[in-house]
């Protein structure tokens, strides 16, 4: 049932497999920079991370996906739309901020493995438009998802709750995130509290309403 489950919380699975994740994340970037890209095979990536090939495919697609380790879970319609039940009840706001906790944990604000990221494309532009394919793919599946969540939220509504409305609070949810985890230690939970209330402080002004301080 959605009130049995903590803001925000992942389960131990969830955790496990993004550990795996990053653990192939570190092992492809770690053989292409060592051998060069187009070296560096799956089988190899595998056996520096300690698992079996077909394990591999459980996280990743292709050798280029891992060197760019994308970190985020499972985006399968199935997967979102347990996220969003887990969700169901709370606040757009807090909702939309629990939802991408859910799907990308705390990697979100990992500014070194972004900065990695970007080095790793000017070094090999191959594994440019595996980036943007890979980009298009999440913000569409997390759009589908933030819109359902504003579907069902009495403040919204199916009319309300367009693509637009979506595309932007996801947004705005993902730039106060990344902000707010920048700083080295931040606890998350103190990171989705701090992000709901810039985020509601924001729309209050936008919208001219007086915002009284805490």
């Amino acid at each position: 049932m959605p009130d049995s489950v903590t803001p925000g919380e992942m389960g131990l699975r969830d955790r496990k497999r993004i550990e795996t994740r990053t653990r192939i994340a570190a092992a492809a970037r770690a053989l292409v920079l060592e051998q060069d890209i187009d070296r560096t095979t799956i089988e190899q990536i595998a056996a520096r991370a300690d698992i079996s090939p077909r394990t591999f495919f459980n996280y990743f697609e292709s050798k280029e996906d891992a060197v760019l380790g994308h970190t985020e879970l499972d985006l399968s319609p199935e997967t979102l739309g347990a996220h969003v039940l887990a969700v169901a009840g709370r606040p757009a706001a807090q909702a939309v901020v629990d939802l991408a906790f859910l799907v990308f944990g705390d990697t979100f604000g990992d500014e070194r493995h972004r900065h990695e990221r970007k080095e790793l494309i000017v070094r090999f532009p191959q594994l440019m438009r595996r980036q943007v394919t890979r980009m298009t793919t999440v913000a569409e599946a997390m759009t589908g998802a933030v819109r359902t969540v504003l579907e069902r939220d009495p403040a919204w509504g199916p009319e309300a709750a367009t693509p637009q409305a979506a595309e932007m609070l996801l947004g705005m949810v993902m730039t106060a995130l990344r902000s707010a985890a920048r700083h080295e230690g931040t606890d998350p939970e103190e990171v989705r509290v701090q992000v709901v209330a810039l985020m509601r402080d924001t729309a209050a002004r936008i919208a001219g309403v007086a915002v009284i301080p805490a």
